[in-house]
């Protein structure tokens, strides 16, 4: 099946191109496009998942996260764009394993990037209760808008010399912002003082995943053809950083310093984006 299908397939959208580089014309009209689409499509849904009259009386103070109007379509549109999330991803990895590496696995690519958990999110939200929902909305709206914010600023790993990766990277980023807006602004998340607290813990233990997965992979990749390496959530004690000013940290902390750092930066600015947030899902009282 794979050969008879599915490679054919691949290489029928293994189209070329010139690859695009940071701060160029088409990255900045890439940026541009997909922030305005992720924006009109968040304001879109969360139109759409609620009634005029909720939109004309309800608040989210009155209602509650839980009976919020348009809460429960929301979570089901959520959970659409996760396994929306999951199917291009597997497209993504038969694609970089079978036409970009020839039969080898790239363990920079392996799926559990801070810009990747949000599709594992997404698709338990129908399946955990209320409470637990509430903490990976929080998440999806802090720490998932600073990633893919990031990303768009410095898209390294998205500017590829394939037209379907580089389009996978932004399409892919831009649900990540939606998704974050959606999760932010119709108040469906918890950005008080307690919400936020709790996301970082959860930050934290992905994190710390990360950290584990790095330090397996750094062993299994040694024996790897490609001499790729696992570099999770950018927290790999073994090699430097490539994103920028933690690689200037680096130089003059050391490795371990720097990654402390790069985690408690992180961690600001997604209370920053949350007490936004706050105040946007305050006015807009869906």
């Amino acid at each position: 099946m794979i050969n008879g299908y599915i490679v054919p397939f691949l290489q029928m959208t293994s189209r070329r191109m010139y690859q695009p580089h940071i701060g160029g014309v088409f990255h900045v009209f890439a940026v541009m496009i997909t922030v305005t689409l992720a924006v009109f499509a968040s304001v879109l849904v969360v139109r759409a998942t609620c009634s005029r009259r909720a939109r004309s009386v309800g608040s989210i103070e009155r209602y509650g996260a839980g009976r919020q109007p348009g809460y429960k379509k929301r979570i089901r549109f959520l959970a659409a764009a996760g396994w929306l999330m999951a199917l291009s991803e597997i497209y993504k990895q038969l694609f970089l394993y079978h036409i970009v590496n020839e039969g080898a696995f790239d363990w920079w690519f392996f799926p559990f990037q801070l810009c990747s958990v949000p599709m594992y999110m997404c698709i338990l939200l129908p399946f955990v209760k209320e409470n637990v929902q509430k903490i990976l909305l929080t998440f999806m709206t802090g720490f998932t808008f600073i990633s893919a914010v990031c990303a768009l600023i410095y898209p390294e790993d998205m500017l590829r010399p394939y037209v379907s990766l580089t389009v996978h990277g932004f399409a892919w980023h831009g649900v990540l912002l939606m998704i974050s807006i959606v999760a932010g602004a119709s108040g469906m998340a918890d950005l008080t003082l307690k919400g936020y607290i709790r996301s970082v813990f959860l930050f934290l233990g992905l994190s710390a995943a990360a950290v584990g997965i790095n330090v397996i992979g750094e062993r299994i990749s040694a024996d790897s053809i490609l001499r790729s390496y696992p570099n999770m959530f950018y927290l790999s004690p073994y090699h430097m950083s490539n994103q920028p000013f933690v690689d200037i940290a680096e130089k003059s902390l050391g490795r371990l310093p720097a990654m402390g750092l790069y985690v408690l930066a992180i961690i600001l600015l997604a209370g920053v984006t949350d007490f936004i947030f706050r105040i946007i899902s305050r006015k807009a009282a869906y």
